[in-house]
Parts: C-alpha cells; sequence; structure tokens
C-alpha cells in the first residue's frame, strides 16, 4: 500500500505540475503546446533535482516552504470564505475568461506577498530564536486578515475588469441553478463550447470567442476592452448596494 500510495502522489504531483506549467507558458508566450512536452519536462526537472541531493535539504526546505505555503492557502481561503461570501468584494461566480479578469489582482497577490516576506522574515529571525517558532503561525494570520483589508481598501475593482461579456444570455440555467449548457461556436478554433466558457467577439459581431483562443490571441483582438475606470465613492456605493440585495 506505501509503494501504491507513493506511485499516485508521484504521478498526481507530476500531472499537476505539468498542468502548471502549460498554464504558464500559454498565459506568457500565448502559444497553446501539447502538454505531454511539459510533463517530460516537469519529470527531468524531478530527477535532476534528486541527482543533485535535494532530499538532504528537505527539512530546511520545507519548514523555509511552510510559511509561504501557508500564506498562500489561508489568502486564498479567506478570500473566498470572507470576500466572496461575507463581504460580496469577490464575484459570486467563478471567473477566469481573459478580458473579464483583471491580469494581476493586489488582494491575493499583495496578502501572499506580505504574508510570506514577513514570517520569513521571522523565520530567519527578526525577532531572535523564540520568534522563530511562531513564523507559520504569523504566516497564517496576516494571511487571515490582508484579503479583506486589501479588498476593502480596493472596493474590489481588480477582480473584474467588466461585468459583461458581450453574450446576451446568462451563463446560469435559472431553473436548475446550475452553469448553462447552451452551446456556442468559437469563430478562432471551430469548435463548440458551452456558455461559461465563451465571450462575445469585439471584432466579429455576434460571434463567440472561446477562453483558448482568449490566451493566444497574441494581436489582443478578440478579448473585451477593459471597462472605464470607477471612483472609489461609486465603487463603495455599488459595494453598499449590493449588501442591501444580499
Amino acid at each position: 500500500l506505501v509503494v501504491v500510495s507513493q506511485i499516485k502522489i508521484n504521478v498526481t504531483n507530476a500531472y499537476c505540475g505539468s498542468l502548471g506549467l502549460s498554464n504558464s507558458f500559454s498565459r506568457l508566450t500565448g502559444k497553446q503546446v501539447n502538454r505531454l512536452i511539459f510533463l517530460v519536462v516537469h519529470l527531468i526537472l524531478c530527477c535532476l533535482l534528486m541527482q543533485a541531493g535535494a532530499f538532504h535539504l528537505l527539512e530546511s526546505l520545507l519548514a523555509f516552504y511552510a510559511n509561504c505555503a501557508i500564506a498562500w492557502v489561508v489568502s486564498v481561503s479567506s478570500d473566498l470564505i470572507i470576500n466572496k461570501h461575507l463581504l460580496g468584494f469577490s464575484p459570486a461566480l467563478p471567473e477566469y475568461r481573459k478580458g473579464i479578469v483583471g491580469n494581476i489582482n493586489p488582494v491575493g497577490l499583495a496578502s501572499l506577498l506580505l504574508a510570506s516576506i514577513i514570517s520569513i522574515a521571522v523565520f530567519f529571525g527578526l525577532f531572535g530564536e523564540p520568534g522563530k517558532a511562531y513564523s507559520q503561525i504569523l504566516a497564517l494570520i496576516l494571511a487571515l486578515i490582508l484579503p479583506p483589508i486589501i479588498a476593502f481598501a480596493t472596493m474590489g475593482k481588480y477582480y473584474l475588469t467588466r461585468f459583461e461579456d458581450g453574450i446576451p444570455f446568462p451563463r446560469m440555467d435559472l431553473d436548475t441553478g446550475y452553469f448553462s449548457d447552451m452551446q456556442f461556436h468559437c469563430h478562432l478554433c471551430e469548435f463548440d463550447y458551452e456558455r461559461p466558457d465563451v465571450v462575445g467577439c469585439t471584432v466579429h459581431e455576434e460571434s463567440a470567442t472561446c477562453s483558448l483562443c482568449l490566451v493566444t490571441d497574441k494581436k489582443k483582438e478578440h478579448p473585451l476592452g477593459e471597462k472605464p475606470v470607477v471612483s472609489w465613492a461609486a465603487m463603495y456605493q455599488k459595494w453598499k448596494e449590493a449588501q442591501r440585495n444580499r
């Protein structure tokens, strides 16, 4: 059972690593490459690290990495639980389409960086040797409170660049409560996609573009343009109205 469990863990890690490399490569270069290539690259990197004696560094490395891991997991959880469900700053529906989601959201990024940097500084002796043992707890506390603070300071305006996606049909099926399974034909890749995966095309009227083609669109001709900048006061009024309607 131990051998089977380890094989399962390694296969899962290899797949997740290749998935992360593939997504990062697509976002940075605007090209889509077969994921099998990234799987091979990921396995080669793992083998090189093993041969270089990475296991000898695991104890200190994991203690250091724990600060970043805790900051990451707790900041995501704080954003999902507090910002999305309690305060309403984060969009109620999950969103990932380029042209709708901004490139950088300081709520998550700043929370992760601040919690990680401060806790790592404590880990390396900012408050002396006794404080080193509490660096992970500090990372947890900071990652828990920073997302709501930053979201309130920005009024959540960095979550989405716009609220409309150019398609006059709702993403949710009001009868079932699930995402709509209505099919739309992407005029770029010529495949059919369900309603949540497409946006309206700004070049060809009454045409849809899938989220993958938006990522690989180097000339940026097809994503929807960003909405006009809204003032802090206007965002605050919109937030208060959303709270009254919840």
